[in-house]
């Protein structure tokens, strides 16, 4: 996903410290520099018959006109520098434009979304694909993503570019570990692309998944949120942090992980964090190099950070798709859980009233609409705002440091920052770029 989930709360006064994590203690050392989809069933019909109830073979061999600079931006899926080979043959089913990827020892390394979607269909079989996923990119494009050793991702999930699908296999009606990769628009096939170039069957290359990811935090210490962005690379990751009077670079992380970032410690400064590739690792930086290892929620949950409680620092939180509950960690390590988002929908955090503790929403990319839950009184109300563009980003912080969050989106076509700030009786948009550009 990045998804970019942080909710980097600032904090005004020493903090008490966080229980049985050990974080505080740990990161003190320093200060802080993370299209609509087909209608489908609850037993994913609609991409069950797209994609011939998964059998493989000539039946569904239909051929379709397509265009890389007017397509979606597929990249290949896999994580950013991995280097992989695509073939295929005439009598390649069900069509000569599917590809079959192997590198040495592929048998279960990550298999990720080519383009960002929303994961319509699931299915386990004996024979033909086997385990296979199917992402719906809007205007038609999907992907498929067969032979999987094992499942990652849950329908109704929204996946971004590089996010995790599952593990390649030899499963269903395989002779050899690989993925099958597919490329469809309206059902049929064509050309497949990758970084908007034909891809060239029988090829070597390296995977260029490597797109920025936003994210924002108080990283100078100002009371108001700043623009970042992380970048994996083929070795590590690097956070750049637009910060003032210039800005900072941390390398953190890895290919395949997911940022954050939030202030964990207490100092009033945003540390960055990421999340494992497949696991439930979370690894978080302080400004001098301190570090802390945290072993939290799930392998396939998305991470948040926020202030749950309101005492003015910053605890883990986790998403699961396949209940779409969201669990708030607080410093005794209790955990309490809240059921929100629907299909389509990805998760976000922030302060929406401005009480200090933060609360859970989500945002549905397609539409660009936001639901929030906001506490009033004994309970809760959701506030629907629309902002932004189909296919933004979200990404969450306190813009005019006031003390409440505020939305905000990044465009990955124009690497361009989107924020939407009290003015007045209403609200302004401030347009900035920052970050590479995607496709």
């Amino acid at each position: 996903m990045w998804f970019p989930m942080s909710d980097p709360r600032r904090s005004r006064q020493a903090a008490r410290r966080l229980l049985g994590l050990g974080l505080v203690t740990a990161l003190a050392l320093g200060s802080g520099l993370a299209a609509t989809p087909a209608a489908v069933g609850a037993d994913g019909a609609t991409d069950a018959r797209a994609h011939g109830e998964g059998r493989m073979g000539p039946s569904s061999a239909r051929t379709v006109s397509a265009s890389p600079s007017s397509g979606p931006d597929f990249e290949m899926p896999f994580p950013c520098g991995q280097t992989w080979t695509g073939g295929t043959r005439s009598s390649h089913s069900p069509s000569s434009w599917t590809v079959d990827f192997n590198t040495p020892d592929d048998l279960g390394k990550p298999a990720l979304a080519s383009a960002p979607g929303v994961v319509t269909l699931t299915r386990s079989l004996t024979t033909s694909y086997g385990r296979y996923v199917v992402v719906d990119h809007g205007g038609g494009y999907t992907t498929l993503y067969a032979h999987l050793n094992s499942i990652a991702a849950t329908v109704g999930q929204v996946v971004d570019q590089g996010d995790l699908i599952g593990y390649v296999g030899t499963s269903g009606g395989s002779t050899g570990p690989h993925l099958h990769f597919e490329e469809r628009r309206d059902g049929g096939y064509f050309h497949p692309w990758f970084s908007r170039t034909l891809f060239a069957f029988g090829s070597t290359s390296a995977s260029k998944s490597c797109g920025d990811r936003p994210l924002a935090g108080d990283f100078d210490g100002d009371g108001r949120d700043d623009m970042a962005v992380w970048r994996p690379g083929a070795t590590t990751g690097r956070f750049y942090l637009r910060t003032l009077p210039t800005r900072q670079v941390v390398d953190w992380g890895r290919a395949g992980d997911t940022p954050l970032a939030a202030d964990f410690n207490g100092d009033g400064i945003s540390q960055v964090a990421t999340k494992g590739l497949g696991s439930s690792t979370w690894k978080l930086r302080g400004g001098t190099g301190a570090t802390a290892t945290v072993t939290a929620g799930g392998a396939t949950d998305v991470p948040l950070a926020g202030d749950w409680d309101g005492n003015r620092l910053a605890e883990l939180g986790w998403y699961r798709w396949s209940n779409r509950t969201f669990y708030l960690r607080a410093a005794d390590l209790s955990v309490r859980s809240v059921v929100w988002g629907t299909t389509g929908e990805q998760p976000v955090v922030g302060d929406w009233n401005g009480n200090r503790a933060s609360d859970v929403g989500a945002f549905r990319s397609s539409t660009a609409t936001w639901r929030l839950r906001v506490p009033s009184g004994s309970s809760y109300v959701t506030r629907t705002v629309t902002f932004g563009a189909p296919g933004d980003v979200p990404v969450v912080g306190d813009w005019d440091g006031d003390g409440t969050d505020d939305l905000g989106t990044w465009r990955p076509s124009t690497r361009t920052f989107h924020q939407r700030v009290p003015e007045g009786a209403g609200f302004v948009t401030r347009a900035s770029r920052y970050g590479l550009a995607r496709g």
